[in-house]
């Protein structure tokens, strides 16, 4: 019986990852005409380098499912930088899968720098929100 139910659950486990959507992890850059944010972003095992975002350019996307961290909870933290000098900063933790027995599928988290701040929200029908404000250096 013991084997049985840890049939079911590995099944079960397995049937669900099959069927789940990636998680998305969006950054908008508003910041201005000719205002570039530098962003560096990584989770426990991936490291996405300095990357440079336009102002409009489409939105940076980072796609992953939750298991990827073996034997942790999906946790990716962004440091963002802006202005003349990149005395502007904040570092975020732009997504964190917390405590699951089974892996989240198809989340959404958006995040949008823009002058006076980080804006977030979980949905795209929703407008954002000012979640942070900027640090200076």
């Amino acid at each position: 019986m013991k084997h049985l139910i840890l049939f079911i659950l590995v099944t079960t486990y397995f049937r669900l990852h099959e069927a789940c959507e990636k998680n998305r992890v969006l950054l908008h850059n508003e910041l201005g005409p000719g205002r570039i944010l530098e962003f560096h972003c990584y989770s426990l095992h991936n490291d996405l380098g300095v990357k440079n975002l336009n102002f409009n350019a489409p939105p940076y996307v980072i796609e992953f499912h939750d298991d990827e961290e073996l034997y942790s909870a999906t946790k990716w933290n962004c440091s963002f930088r802006q202005g003349t000098h990149l005395e502007y900063y904040y570092d975020v933790e732009v997504y964190n899968e917390g405590d699951r027995l089974f892996p989240r599928c198809g989340q959404l988290r958006v995040w949008t720098t823009i002058i006076d701040g980080i804006y977030f929200t979980r949905k795209l029908s929703i407008p954002s929100v000012l979640a942070l404000r900027w640090k200076k250096i």
